[in-house]
């Protein structure tokens, strides 16, 4: 098999797997908890920046045109007024800065600071898209400390646990691929 061969089925099988990380989803209010960004870390650290960003790009794609791969089996165009579009959005970017910034790097705390920068990075673009849809698409009344609270407090553990989790398990599954 050809390294473009190589690069693309595992782009598909990242993109499939974040698809997978969708389903796997536990509603807590307008940002529900699913295994996603995990398969986004799992993207970043197992692919070049643009592969990992290309199998998050032609997942919001697919998402996009219809098919049912977000969070609560949802897809086509109007999800981009959900509240959680903005994470989307942002791990497109993040796979590809996780990438980038784990080049070379093989120590477990390492790379756990390369998924703490990515969280920050989702975090600062979800968040923000999360207040203006609800706020102003919505027309809802919700501070930003609100959006705050229920977009990202709950999640922080979680979110922590799986970086750890990615950051452990890449490497090893790297080393054979």
């Amino acid at each position: 098999m050809n390294i473009k061969t190589k690069n693309l089925t595992q782009t598909a099988l990242l993109c499939a797997l974040i698809a997978i990380g969708a389903f796997i989803t536990i509603p807590i209010g307008p940002v529900p908890f699913t295994m996603q960004n995990f398969f986004v870390f799992m993207a970043g650290l197992l692919l070049t920046p643009e592969y990992a960003a290309l199998s998050v790009l032609t997942y919001v794609l697919l998402g996009l045109i219809g098919l049912p791969i977000f969070s609560g089996f949802q897809g086509g165009m109007q999800y981009v007024f959900s509240p959680t579009f903005g994470f989307l959005i942002s791990f497109i970017l993040g796979a590809a800065l996780i990438s980038k910034l784990a080049q070379g790097k093989k120590k477990l705390g390492e790379l756990i600071i390369v998924l703490i920068i990515a969280e920050v990075l989702f975090y600062a673009i979800g968040l923000p898209y999360m207040y203006m849809i609800i706020t102003k698409v919505s027309g809802a009344s919700l501070s930003l400390g609100k959006v705050f609270a229920v977009g990202m407090t709950p999640f922080i553990i979680p979110d922590m646990a799986k970086a750890a989790i990615a950051a452990y398990l890449a490497p090893k599954i790297k080393k054979n691929l």
